[in-house]
């Protein structure tokens, strides 16, 4: 493992980044790209989320778990961070914690319903909230084109996401809603941002 260090030799504290926002805004992709780019940065790294979905099914690449097996992993505290959406159990690998703390700069996609818990667990100073937004218009777009909803329930996903809010420290808020490029490019500067400048946003 490649570790950073501090003037007097000790590890620099790491960074949880989460990633959140309302489907369709495009975090997927915007992970997918990052992941791609930011390979040979070694002390940043994106883990696979372990989701009780199969493998082979439209969407990220994941860990695949059967939901008995997942109810007892989570018991057994195999998990950092976990919750259920959309009939679906998601999990965060209880190893990204010592990869923070060991200096890493680790990248999740998650819930915003487990913020608070991540804070609590690594630290408000080590949590940061990448805040992912487009308008309406995109969200609905995107929404159409993955094909994955019907029309009520892209409705419903779009009310929620007209709802959507994020309070507390050190969130960066994300826009990509014009072309993809410029989502990447904001999406990696928000991810390399200093840690002072992130805390202010």
């Amino acid at each position: 493992m490649t570790e950073r260090h501090t003037h007097d030799g000790a590890i620099k504290p790491g960074l949880l980044v989460l990633v959140v926002g309302p489907s369709g805004v495009g975090k997927d992709t915007l992970l997918d790209a990052a992941r791609e780019r930011l390979k040979d940065t070694a002390h940043i790294c994106f883990p696979r989320r372990c989701i009780t979905r199969p493998a082979g099914s439209v969407g990220e690449i994941h860990i695949p778990v059967r939901p008995e097996d997942f109810a007892q992993m989570a018991r057994q505290g195999a998990f950092l961070l976990s919750w259920k959406a959309h009939d679906l159990c998601y999990g965060i690998p209880r190893h990204v914690q010592d990869d923070v703390a060991n200096g890493k700069t680790v990248i999740v996609n998650v819930s915003r319903s487990v913020i608070d818990d991540a804070r609590s667990l690594i630290g408000h100073n080590q949590v940061r909230v990448l805040n992912i937004r487009a308008s309406r218009d995109v969200l609905r777009k995107r929404l159409e084109a993955r094909g994955r909803e019907d029309i009520l329930d892209i409705e419903r996903r779009l009310a929620r996401a007209s709802a959507y809010q994020i309070d507390g420290d050190n969130i960066v808020h994300v826009d990509n809603d014009a072309d993809l490029e410029a989502g990447i490019t904001r999406f990696i500067a928000a991810i390399e941002i200093d840690h002072a400048i992130a805390n202010r946003a």
